[in-house]
């Protein structure tokens, strides 16, 4: 059957869920790449999505591994019309079997991939491929309850053993990451590029193809897969991982031992209700900016705040706190002075602290819930992230500042989750366009870029690259002109 599994997948825009936008997703979460050229390694990287996208989009060294040659020629092919072959190298291997020494990527890239040889598998023998400071970004598919259906259970304990996310975190802190963000992907994903196009392929395909002894039964395992996420998808879901190598005395890294018997070295595995998978066979605080005004730049951050995904209800870990989930939510008048504490603990004078009370106390600037707090797990404010009103040339946008972050939160995604916290307010909202001054290497990862691609310019002098925008919702027209920010920036 499995010939007839590639050949009913054969020329779909995915072989399992996932999107561009996911791909985007997971790398502004994993942060700034190191260098300028990062080395990547795309693991089980089929007819290459994920591998061009890297390679144009952060101008990524990528060498992309699978065992099923027709996707390797299917990228080549691909690369070479977009002008990517000179970052991109294939090389049909399994991808528990790599043959490159230790510290040969910077980053390592699975989407879709890894349950062909099991999530620890994966895990622990790639982490000796990572050189330090490296990240590894990886999606699996796992159990969003710890009580799934019948039918759920049935599909899936005899082909993959999910697990919860919980359970794959603490497999990742035992393989020897840290576990900096968990993002599961959006609905769409499983139906735009994959359910919708192999749907409409099953209903034209002949299951009594002789060119394809098996696709009978090929169609019959694709169609219950479809059943069984229409039906009980809320039970599982498939995740992205961003993990960091953690020093070995944090955690163990022995026992190299693969959940699933019939995926290990089992050749190329077909993943019925996963997609179709080949991976295996051998065939720091800093100084905010200033403006010439010796006020602080709006959007002047105390420190470069983390990498993870905080708003999500399944955020896991982070660097330097372990077992830490950030709550996120709006200010309330009884959080005033604990806002305060947080800004004049994370700045070296309390003038930002200043412009968040001056700002609050301004009505044509300050709007209902884009001041959001990050909490600890016992209750306590440890980050804050303003949004308030400016304009372009007149018109409406937001301007993201002051942010701050307790000094012993620092580094912990705690900032992230207040930022990501506000931005998804202020796209609630029906907002267009923010505005930042702030650390290039930073606000990148939220979608920033630098506003004067859109036709945006400072008052002041200000480097571009540091000066940036965030379209929150493509449909709205962005202006163009000059920025007037609020009174309380002194700007």
């Amino acid at each position: 059957m499995t010939e007839a599994l590639f050949a009913l997948h054969r020329g779909l825009p995915r072989q399992g869920p996932g999107s561009d936008a996911t791909t985007r997703r997971l790398l502004e979460l994993a942060g700034p790449l190191p260098g300028r050229r990062p080395r990547v390694l795309d693991a089980g990287c089929g007819p290459g999505r994920a591998a061009l996208l890297l390679a144009e989009e952060a101008g990524a060294r990528v060498t992309a591994v699978d065992v099923h040659q027709p996707f390797l020629d299917e990228l080549t092919a691909a690369a070479v019309s977009r002008g990517l072959d000179e970052r991109i190298t294939v090389l049909n291997r399994s991808m528990d079997r790599l043959p490159f020494p230790d510290h040969s990527f910077d980053v390592i890239w699975s989407e879709g991939a890894v349950y062909t040889v099991g999530f620890e598998t994966a895990l622990r023998s790639w982490r000796r491929l990572l050189a330090p400071g490296g990240v590894l970004v990886v999606t699996e598919i796992e159990w969003t309850t710890s009580a799934p259906s019948t039918q759920a259970r049935a599909f899936w304990d005899p082909v993959y053993p999910l697990r919860t996310s919980a359970a794959n975190a603490d497999a990742a802190r035992a393989a020897g990451y840290w576990v900096d963000a968990h993002w599961p992907l959006p609905e769409s994903d499983w139906w735009n590029e994959y359910y919708t196009p192999l749907s409409e392929r099953i209903a034209r395909a002949d299951p009594a193809d002789p060119a394809h002894p098996g696709m009978g039964q090929a169609l019959a395992a694709a169609r219950a897969e479809i059943t069984l996420r229409r039906h009980h998808g809320s039970d599982y879901d498939y995740a992205g991982y961003v993990l960091h190598p953690a020093p070995i005395s944090s955690a163990t890294v022995s026992g190299t031992t693969s959940r699933s018997a019939s995926h290990a070295g089992a050749g190329t595995s077909v993943g019925t209700g996963i997609g179709i998978g080949t991976g295996t066979t051998d065939a720091a605080t800093r100084t905010p900016r200033r403006t010439p005004t010796g006020a602080p730049g709006p959007g002047a951050t105390a420190t470069p705040v983390g990498t993870t995904a905080a708003t999500h209800p399944h955020l896991l870990t982070n660097r330097k706190t372990m077992n830490t989930s950030w709550t996120t939510r709006p200010e309330t008048t009884a959080d005033v002075a604990a806002i305060r504490e947080i800004n004049t603990a994370a700045f070296p004078t309390d003038l930002e602290a200043g412009i968040v009370d001056a700002l609050r106390a301004d009505p044509e600037a300050w709007i209902d819930g884009l001041s959001l707090l990050a909490e600890a797990p016992d209750g306590t404010p440890v980050a804050h992230a303003l949004l308030t009103r400016c304009h372009v040339d007149g018109a409406p946008a937001l301007t993201l500042g002051p942010c701050a972050v307790l000094p012993s939160a620092q580094r912990t995604g705690a900032g992230s989750a207040a930022i990501r916290a506000g931005l998804d307010a202020a796209r609630a909202r029906g907002e267009g366009l923010v505005l930042v001054l702030g650390h290039p290497e930073y606000y990148p990862r939220f979608g920033f870029t630098p506003a004067s691609r859109f036709g945006i310019r400072a008052p002041f002098d200000v480097p571009d690259e540091a000066m940036m925008a965030l379209a929150l919702d493509p449909a709205h027209p962005i202006p163009t002109g000059t920025i007037q920010y609020p009174a309380a920036f002194g700007v």
